[in-house]
């Protein structure tokens, strides 16, 4: 196993900061909802469930930007058709543990996956990896357990855009992360016209004043991306995203034989963005073309 020596905080303590503001955005949530900690080998993982129990389940992993408890608007468009499975991934900002492999990240992530589905019970489900988490889902140590992937706004896959539009308000950010520079970063981050809520505003207040950044986490391997030839795959990212090279992402969904969709006048926060096209792609029948 590899060491876990990483953290997502500047600072010890600011973990307990984090894990508070999760527990003040479920506040807002209006759908009853259910909490969950799995033991895992990254240590404690925070599951959050709303939906009926007898409906199928979806996983969804969050992936930095927002933690599992800040994805209400996404869990909302499932209705009553699914039980909506979200998990904060250990190591990412979020409710599950700080630390996060040393080394052989995404090895170490794949299993840890597994982990999970067992925890919950599942044999074979749809799983959403947001941002950095698109890269764990796709590591995933049996790929036969995921029914369907889905790869939205993924970070880690190919290189990131190294001068873009949300590049200054991001430093401003990092710098001085009250609510101005964070919403500007924000709007910076998305795509037309889009103006955070109250709770993802100040949400993000807390990510810049006591998390790390995560540019530095590793791409994945292509040759991991390339198990997925012939398995349902969508990989999904706003034509306005100013972190990820789209280009590069269409010509990388090709060698995974993924079906790719670029959602226009979309930026890079598609969980809030257009959460409707997100779900109804990760709840639409997979379909088989061989």
């Amino acid at each position: 196993m590899a060491l876990l020596t990483r953290s997502p905080y500047r600072c010890p303590g600011d973990g307990s900061v984090i894990h508070h503001a999760c527990a003040g955005l479920l506040t807002y949530w209006e759908r009853p909802v259910e909490e969950h900690v799995a033991r895992t080998s990254l240590g404690d993982t925070y599951v959050l469930t709303t939906g009926p129990a007898t409906a199928p389940p979806i996983v969804v992993l969050a992936g930095g930007d927002l933690p599992a408890a800040g994805l209400r608007l996404l869990a909302e468009q499932f209705g009553e058709h699914h039980r909506v499975v979200l998990v904060d991934v250990p190591g990412l900002p979020g409710a599950s543990a700080g630390s996060r492999p040393d080394s052989r990240i995404h090895s170490v992530y794949g299993h840890w996956l597994v982990e999970v589905l067992d925890a919950l019970g599942v044999e074979r489900v749809p799983v959403i990896g947001l941002g950095w988490s698109a890269s764990v889902a796709a590591a995933v140590e049996d790929p036969d357990r995921i029914e369907k992937l889905v790869i939205a706004a993924p970070l880690g896959l190919v290189p990131r855009v190294r001068w873009n539009r949300a590049l200054i308000p991001g430093l401003q950010w990092r710098n001085e992360p009250n609510f101005e520079n964070t919403e500007r970063y924000l709007r910076a981050l998305a795509g037309c016209d889009y103006r955070p809520d109250e709770q993802t505003l100040r949400w993000s207040c807390r990510v810049g004043a006591y998390c790390t950044s995560l540019t530095n986490m590793p791409r994945i391997d292509r040759a991991v991306l390339r198990r997925w030839r012939g398995r349902p795959v969508e990989v999904v990212v706003g034509s306005k995203d100013p972190l990820v090279q789209v280009d590069a992402l269409n010509k990388l969904a090709a060698d995974m034989g993924a079906h790719f969709v670029a959602l226009p006048e979309v930026g890079h926060l598609l969980a809030v963005e257009t959460p409707a096209a997100l779900a109804s792609m990760a709840a639409a029948a997979s379909v088989t073309e061989n």
